[in-house]
């Protein structure tokens, strides 16, 4: 009687192991799918995805503090730039049309105004010249936690788990197809 209750013991702990390696295997097939799709996306993946520490700056249209914990749930690009430069400018339109067409699915694309003189109703004017009406803060000259130096324009992506998952420096397309792939997997992704 006890060799039997041994013999089932160890068929549950290795029924148990096999379970959790094929749970494990599959958390890391859809980490390895994502790192693929975000290298096509021609952005540059992080070797582990960390929770992005808290962050908050104020909104450029209420004035309001907006902490990145509130987005927590959503797909996130934060996009640093300053309305001095040159290349912030120029992917402005695509980040516009990007949150056009995703924002009502759960992607929040984020500016982050950085290294910039311009005041707040400045960045606002700005702004509403270019009619760009995704979310805006104005934050410091160092950036916010995401970055290790900080060049404009880099752009971030955090997943729903706010992991921060990859990163673009220079400015970008991003309306092209691959990004939108990359963009429908993530919000498709369950928290």
């Amino acid at each position: 009687m006890r060799l039997i209750g041994l013999e089932v013991a160890l068929l549950a702990s290795f029924a148990f192991s096999l379970f959790a390696s094929l749970v494990d295997s599959a958390g890391a097939g859809d980490e390895s799918e994502l790192r693929r799709m975000v290298r096509e996306a021609g952005l540059v993946p992080y070797w582990s995805f960390k929770v992005v520490k808290d962050f908050s700056y104020p909104e450029v249209d209420a004035s309001r503090q907006v902490s990145v914990r509130e987005l927590r749930g959503k797909v996130l690009l934060v996009n640093l730039w300053a309305t001095w430069c040159p290349p912030c400018v120029r992917e402005m339109p695509s980040l516009q049309r990007l949150h056009e067409q995703f924002n009502s699915q759960g992607l929040t694309v984020l500016g982050i105004n950085t290294s910039d003189r311009t005041d707040l109703p400045g960045i606002k004017s700005w702004l509403l010249k270019r009619n760009l009406t995704f979310l805006n803060l104005k934050g410091d000259h160092d950036g916010p936690p995401l970055v290790s130096s900080l060049n404009i324009p880099q752009t971030f992506v955090i997943d729903k788990r706010g992991r921060l998952i990859a990163n673009k420096t220079g400015d970008y397309a991003w309306t092209s197809h691959s990004v939108q792939q990359l963009v429908r997997y993530m919000l498709a992704i369950a928290n």
